[in-house]
């Protein structure tokens, strides 16, 4: 077996989300999935990270910071990733993200 395939951190996506929402868009919704999986940054009730672009490009280095910013804005009006700032500093526009769980939820039984 070719040690590429599975020796490396193996990213899982849904076969079926990623039919209705796209490749990239299923797989930036996992990677905040597991990042929200283990943050304690809890803002109004709900979990929430933050990341910038530039960060989130090493996060997933096979794409470009102009595809992920893509992704992220597709998912945003889908209505299933939320952006806000929660930021200390109103200069510091790091975008913090959560998932909208009841709307992903349609996703499922739709």
């Amino acid at each position: 077996m070719n040690m590429l395939l599975m020796m490396d951190y193996p990213l899982l996506i849904s076969w079926s989300f990623t039919v209705k929402v796209g490749l990239t868009e299923a797989v930036m919704l996992q990677k905040v999935q597991f990042w929200l999986s283990s943050s304690n940054n809890v803002k109004e009730g709900k979990k929430w990270i933050y990341c910038s672009y530039k960060d989130w490009q090493k996060e997933v280095p096979f794409w470009s910071e102009s595809t992920i910013k893509r992704a992220i804005k597709s998912l945003e009006d889908l209505g299933i990733l939320i952006s806000a700032n929660w930021n200390e500093s109103k200069l510091d526009k790091t975008k913090w993200y959560r998932i909208n769980y009841e709307r992903l939820q349609e996703y499922e039984s739709g």
